[in-house]
């Protein structure tokens, strides 16, 4: 904000007869430039020198670069040449971009705008007839990485990174170190080359390691004690179907992490007991989030106090082992839930309200907000949420529909009105 406070006291300084708007404080015309999407401040950019270097913070403050891999289909081979020819042109512009933004002394107060990058490669769909396609991916998808990756620590003040499908070997591992600002680091279908981390912890305080059920993926637990470090980290997202189990396992035998805040796991059948033993190094807790479609675990030993937890997101069959005795006044639930093993899942809808809004109202503050998705509209049901959660304020119901009967619409409209 100071850059902006000179350069406006320049521009303005001898151009009295400027419009009024042109004469606003800088701080008031970057408020302004917050409600504009990244398009419309490219327009607003162009209209003056004012608005250049009021807008240009927001305008650089993200970067995001989609590298190319091969689209590989098993028809045509004409096609597949066709693709991992036009890729590399792909990757050249896209390296081009970021090597003359980055490489221009002039712009190198722009550098330090940046707060967010994004490095993301273009999904590939496989094909396992032709292997030239699949030689030239193995060789497309590394350069890719290596072509942008360096510029990462030109920019001092990257505060945010998001990896999507890249492999991350240790050249990349040694620049994500030297990012002093680093705290959020968001990796989805990463790859984790074995041995190719580094052994010093970073300092992030915000973790999300997240990818679909397409393997082969793995991870090394000294790679977890590398980006889990218990003294800084607040936020953990594990919702990697491939690699949870192993994190979970690292997790549970680390040290205690005093400033996790919020946690959102999906946890499988072998990962529960670990999953379990890490909240008890969690006591500041305040989210529990259990993504949709994890096992239907219950705990074997009492829970640890938790006697921070103020929000819980998952299955109604740990309600009576969470809310009863805490703090909780927020409370969503999904009623399908998974009841057999993880290589052949079946699933069931939980239909017994009464005793899971029961177990919700033993929470120690009224429950405030509460959400169902799954939610079968009867009378019972709704009778039994306005019975034991008499200071509810908001409601959100994902209705499905079930034998009648069901719930007429004037008690829809009069439970309504009750909440209201």
């Amino acid at each position: 904000m100071d850059n902006f406070n000179t350069e406006h006291s320049k521009l303005n300084s001898n151009l009295e007869n400027n419009p009024p708007i042109l004469k606003l404080p800088p701080e008031v015309l970057d408020h302004c430039w917050g409600y504009l999407g990244r398009q419309d401040l490219f327009q607003v950019s162009g209209v003056s020198r004012v608005f250049w270097y009021t807008s240009r913070s927001r305008i650089f403050q993200s970067l995001t670069v989609t590298l190319p891999s091969p689209a590989v289909f098993s028809l045509d081979q004409n096609l597949v040449r066709h693709s991992t020819n036009k890729a590399p042109k792909m990757l050249e512009r896209a390296a081009t971009r970021i090597t003359s933004f980055y490489s221009d002394p002039s712009a190198s107060e722009l550098w330090d705008m940046v707060q967010d990058w994004t490095v993301a490669t273009a999904p590939t769909i496989r094909s396992n007839i032709f292997s030239f396609a699949r030689s030239q991916e193995k060789n497309l998808v590394p350069r890719s990485v290596d072509a942008v990756f360096p510029f990462l620590s030109c920019s001092r003040n990257l505060r945010s990174l998001e990896l999507v499908r890249v492999n991350l070997g240790r050249q990349q591992w040694i620049i994500i170190e030297c990012l002093p600002a680093l705290e959020t680091l968001r990796l989805i279908s990463c790859r984790f080359p074995p041995s190719s981390h580094l052994d010093r912890p970073l300092k992030l305080k915000e973790l999300a390691i997240a990818g679909d059920s397409f393997g082969p993926r793995s991870i090394e637990e000294p790679l977890v004690s590398v980006l889990c470090n218990p003294a800084y980290l607040e936020k953990l997202t594990l919702i990697d179907f491939l690699v949870t189990h192993t994190i979970l396992a690292a997790l549970s035998s680390m040290a205690p992490f005093p400033h996790l805040t919020y946690l959102s796991i999906f946890v499988t059948s072998l990962s529960g007991d670990h999953f379990f033993k890490f909240l008890a190094a969690v006591p500041a807790l305040a989210t529990l989030r259990i993504f949709p479609w994890s096992a239907n675990i219950t705990p074997p030993h009492p829970l640890p106090a938790l006697s921070s937890l103020r929000s819980y997101d998952g299955y109604p069959n740990l309600l009576s082992h969470i809310v009863p005795g805490r703090p909780i006044d927020c409370v969503c639930l999904v009623l399908m839930m998974v009841t057999a093993d993880d290589d052949h899942p079946d699933y069931v809808i939980h239909t017994e309200l009464a005793s899971i809004v029961r177990d919700i109202s033993h929470s120690i503050v009224p429950v405030r907000k509460l959400a169902i998705e799954y939610f079968l509209p009867t009378i019972e049901n709704l009778s039994a949420i306005a019975k034991y959660l008499p200071d509810l304020h908001r409601l959100d119901l994902g209705l499905i529909s079930g034998p009648p009967p069901l719930t007429p619409v004037g008690i829809v409209f009069v439970f309504i009105l009750w909440l209201c």
